[in-house]
């Protein structure tokens, strides 16, 4: 899964940046075995997946003083995630 577009910031760059979020790898539990849309296994919920983001706006940090805001040196994050359903009706196994 690819999603470009994806806005962050981080705890020192307040100001916020934009990234493509690529997911690696699923938790073992967050494909459906059973349930397909388009003859593919639907997400769910589950456990965590690992992550990587790629900057390509970078976040900027306030400046310290008057002066240009500065930008976030970090090109790639990486980490895990979860999946956060506001779904309350269907389940999918």
């Amino acid at each position: 899964v690819i999603v470009p577009g994806c806005m962050y910031m981080t705890p020192q760059y307040s100001i916020p940046g934009v990234g493509t979020l690529t997911i690696q790898s699923l938790g073992g539990n967050q494909k459906a075995k059973k349930n397909k849309s388009g003859g593919k296994p639907v997400l769910l919920k589950g456990s965590t997946f690992t992550a990587k983001f790629q900057v390509m706006t970078p976040a900027q940090q306030p400046p310290p003083a008057p002066g240009p805001p500065i930008p976030d040196a970090t090109p790639q994050y990486s980490g895990t995630g979860s999946f956060i359903t506001t779904n309350l009706k269907v389940k999918g196994a």
